[in-house]
């Protein structure tokens, strides 16, 4: 099965998205079964900003990685997951990610008024080759 193809007129990672659901996924691990996948990233129910700006790229409906990465990150479960180079993994850990971060605000000041910087999030680059991301991730 060929699930890359052409590049199409949106931008898709040159994903054919009318092959790509018969590329196999397993879900495993305690109430596996209640997880949903979404088809499109409008059912991930988004902070407006970041479902704007997935929008803006062109980016309508997830890769296979993506719509089911996405609810079980933003359900609070833990994730592995292991997928072809350019199959979207970055976007399927960073989208739950940047939710968290943007639906909790920013870092609450203590009462001396100034808190000490502090990361809100990390992220690791396994590779050389996965440093340089869009910068909209």
């Amino acid at each position: 099965m060929q699930v890359f193809g052409p590049p199409k007129t949106r931008s898709t990672s040159g994903i054919d998205f009318d092959k790509y659901d018969a590329i196999p996924v397993q879900v495993s691990g305690e109430n596996s079964t209640d997880v949903k996948p979404i088809v499109r990233f409008s059912e991930a129910k988004l902070v407006d900003s970041l479902f704007d700006n997935l929008r803006r790229c062109g980016y309508d409906r997830p890769t296979p990685v993506q719509k089911y990465s996405i609810p079980i990150v933003l359900s609070g479960r833990d994730l592995m997951a292991c997928a072809q180079t350019g199959s979207g993994k970055t976007c399927a850990f960073m989208v739950p990610c940047l939710e968290s971060l943007l639906r909790s605000g920013p870092p609450q000041q203590n009462s001396r008024g100034r808190q000490k910087p502090a990361p809100c999030g990390l992220c690791l680059a396994p590779t050389r080759e996965l440093r340089p991301q869009p910068s909209w991730l």
